[in-house]
């Protein structure tokens, strides 16, 4: 029996067990509409077809955005989650089509199921039945049969960035007939575009203009995001053009509820606390249970499989109407047809639950949702608003969790509410000249059109030219530089990973020889190694073989106890110093370093438990990237380098390892990035500089200006870190500060004592 949202909010706030742990319920009262009648320009027909509809007038937003398009202006919409801004650019491009058939559009979505969503939502609405204007999904997954009709007939061609990058644009010939008469540019969900996919997509912009200008054509780009701080500035870096910021709300929305949670301490001496798996399938079922239907985001695509895996096991067990509940994880690497029926089902109600990554964050139609768990803090403040926002599409009263894991970053949050409800949304950062993406970019250009001496791309594409003509790559001739290679250059650039290789994941079991599954190369070697579990939709796997010269894994069919996650090593060298500072503190050395990682062993771990049982030998190649990167060097002229060496030795490597430990972690934090995105090295006695050293770098080639901008953050870094370190309850270290004690090392000191002795000293 469905149970109302009020009355589930009633009994949490009336559970001591559950309050104990909040540290702050915002409540966030209903807000009514802005409203604006519908354009006295409107098409009759498009008027009618909105009518049809119950749409009789426009949030306000909505109208802004349709008069600046009809200006030809440039704009980017900034409003919440499900506040309409679909309507923003369907308005002004189904009016201009219906005006002049000819016209063509391109709407751009950060990935396929986006893509698919939106010809959905078109093809199934009256407003595209009455209109009969042809929307088609060009993206990976469209069949070769139908590609050649949308190139010819297609009004609205709806893909994203992957396939205008290596199926458009290089074969911009077979599309002449669409390019010429290209009117408009949708870029949906700009906040997504950060870091290297947005420095991607950028330059993937800066192409396709250069090759609409040469059929003539100069479309209008109308852009949308959710909330961040910066959206007409990164708006404007990504499509090198001025826009109008339209960031008046004008949408009703509901009564929502977000609660921060950090789960109790199992053992308060280590300050251990029980894990987000654990706490976020439990405060998901009990949603579920309760008849909400709920979303829970987690932070990895294992923790995904693990939360959905014990839900469902917890379901099964029971022997009442709960067993009809159906909950699905939901994550990258599954086949397009998992994926529908995933949303179908999700859409229809046929599916009540599910587990995702931040692949659901966006603004995918998964039906009304009235729960969110968020098993972790996402990262950023914009991120949790947008996760949090996927609860209450329909007007009605939500209820958001986020659930707090062992890290700095989110004790930091729990612990400081007043900072994560006070902040304000982050700053979108891209890099578009990084020479590494440049370059790919720039190769990419001369293939799809001669590239005259004189053109402009980026900040100067000139160097770029004279690299590669000088290793055969293009030739100068007649003023334009000229594709002189047999390669096709897209296809060896990724937009999303370092990696352009995927390995293929094949299910060998009594044999079988099905494709299951994708995983770049990278992370391939960290989770599909030899005798990995591998975990698809609650089926547990071993992996047989990894093959990287063939691209493919073989995984069979298991039931174990476990699961398993592998450990790297990695190892340092400084190449450039381009940049020295110091403060009395730290000398502070910015450069370029080689990064050497390898996957060396690998740890089982229980289920449920969640407890160590084993380790596993691994033989696979190092991969080496050169990077950015930030060394804190403790040099005998600082007060670090002082106070270092006046410890016991046995102290040292202590107080050095939870200080990497403990900024990486704070960090991405203030620079808006993925945890994952920046990688640490600590070193007793570094080699190059002859002191002891803290590396930070930028986990991708080339860098995309992290460690640049962790340097310029590195004094609220410290100072987020040491607030923290001091205020953590635990006696000798925990995950939510310097990581916990490593009890396989005989050593006497205590380790947070001499780390927070150490802090302490720095900051008088």
């Amino acid at each position: 029996m469905r149970i109302k949202i009020e009355d589930i909010l009633r009994d949490l706030e009336n559970d001591r067990t559950f309050m104990d742990n909040v540290t702050r319920w915002e409540k966030i009262p209903p807000r009514g509409g802005d409203y604006l009648p519908l354009p006295e320009d409107l098409h009759p027909r498009l008027r009618a077809a909105l009518n049809g509809r119950g749409i009789n007038r426009l949030y306000s937003h909505q109208g802004a955005a349709f008069a600046a398009a009809r200006e030809g202006k440039n704009c980017v919409v900034v409003t919440p989650t499900a506040s309409g801004k679909s309507l923003c650019y369907n308005l002004p491009v189904l009016q201009s089509i219906l005006e002049k058939p000819q016209t063509r559009a391109l709407y751009i979505f950060p990935t396929k199921a986006l893509s698919q969503d939106q010809q959905s939502d078109l093809n199934e609405s009256v407003l595209m039945g009455e209109l009969g204007v042809k929307i088609v999904t060009y993206d990976g997954d469209t069949p070769n049969s139908v590609r050649a009709s949308a190139r010819e007939t297609g009004q609205i061609i709806i893909s994203n960035p992957d396939m205008l990058h290596s199926g458009i644009l290089p074969n911009h010939p077979k599309w002449i007939k669409f390019l010429k008469t290209l009117s408009w540019i949708v870029i949906d969900e700009v906040h997504s575009y950060r870091g290297v996919f947005g420095s991607h997509l950028a330059n993937l912009i800066r192409r396709l203009r250069r090759i609409a200008a040469f059929y003539g054509a100069r479309p209008v780009f109308i852009c949308c995001s959710a909330t961040i701080a910066n959206p007409d500035e990164l708006a404007q870096k990504i499509l090198g053009l001025d826009v109008q910021l339209i960031d008046k709300n004008g949408a009703p929305s509901g009564e929502k509820h977000l609660v921060l949670y950090n789960p109790p301490l199992v053992d308060r001496v280590q300050g251990i606390r029980r894990g987000v798996v654990l706490e976020g399938q439990r405060i998901a079922l009990r949603l579920l249970k309760a008849g909400v239907k709920t979303i829970v985001f987690s932070r990895s695509r294992i923790q995904t499989e693990l939360i959905a895996s014990y839900i469902n096991t917890k379901l099964s067990n029971m022997y009442n109407d709960n067993s009809r509940i159906r909950v699905e994880s939901y994550r990258g690497g599954y086949l397009p047809n998992e994926r529908r029926e995933i949303e179908m089902g999700l859409r229809s109600g046929e599916i009540q639950g599910v587990v995702s990554t931040n692949a659901l964050e966006l603004g995918i139609d998964i039906g009304g949702l009235d729960g969110a768990v968020l098993a972790g803090f996402p990262g950023s403040i914009s991120s949790s608003w947008q996760q949090a926002g996927r609860a209450g599409r329909r007007q009605g009263v939500s209820l958001a969790v986020m659930i707090a894991s062992a890290s700095p970053l989110d004790q930091f949050m729990v612990k400081n509410p007043a900072y994560f409800f006070g902040r304000a949304p982050e700053s979108g950062f891209i890099d578009p000249d990084n020479p590494f993406i440049l370059t790919d970019h720039i190769r990419c250009a001369v293939f799809e059109l001669p590239f005259e001496e004189t053109e402009a791309f980026g900040e100067d594409p000139r160097c770029v030219l004279e690299f590669l003509e000088e290793g055969g790559t293009v030739r100068r001739a007649g003023g334009a530089y000229h594709w002189a290679d047999r390669s096709y250059p897209a296809e060896g650039v990724s937009l999303r990973s370092a990696s352009s290789e995927n390995i293929v994941i094949v299910d060998i079991t009594q044999g079988r020889g099905s494709v299951i599954g994708e995983m770049d190369r990278p992370s391939a070697k960290e989770m599909l190694f030899p005798n990995a579990v591998y975990l698809h939709r609650g089926q547990q796997f071993i992996v047989k073989e990894l093959n990287l010269e063939e691209k493919r894994a073989a995984v069979e069919e298991a039931t174990v106890n476990y699961f398993t996650d592998g450990i790297v090593k990695r190892d340092i060298k400084v190449l450039t110093e381009d940049k020295r500072t110091a403060d009395a503190d730290f000398a502070y050395i910015l450069g370029d370093i080689l990064v050497r990682s390898q996957v060396t062993k690998f740890k089982k771990i229980r289920y449920h438990s969640h407890e160590n049982i084993g380790y596993g030998e691994i033989m696979l190649p190092e991969e080496e990237m050169h990077t950015r990167g930030l060394a804190l060097v403790f040099d005998a002229d600082t007060r670090a380098g002082q106070l270092i060496a006046a410890r016991p030795d046995e102290e040292k490597a202590q107080i050095i390892a939870g200080l990497g430990s403990l900024y990486q972690k704070i960090a991405p934090f203030f620079l808006l990035c993925d945890p994952k995105d920046i990688g640490v090295s600590e070193r007793l006695r570094d080699p190059h500089f002859g002191y002891p050293a803290i590396y930070f770098f930028d986990r991708y080639p080339g860098g995309t200006g992290l460690a640049d901008k962790f340097q310029e953050k590195i004094t609220e870094i410290r100072e987020a870190a040491a607030r923290l370190l001091l205020d953590c309850p635990c006696a000798e270290g925990c995950p939510s500060c310097i990581g916990p004690r490593d009890k396989t090392v005989e050593i006497t000191a205590n380790p947070k004592k001499a780390v927070s002795e150490f802090v302490k000293d720095l900051q008088q």
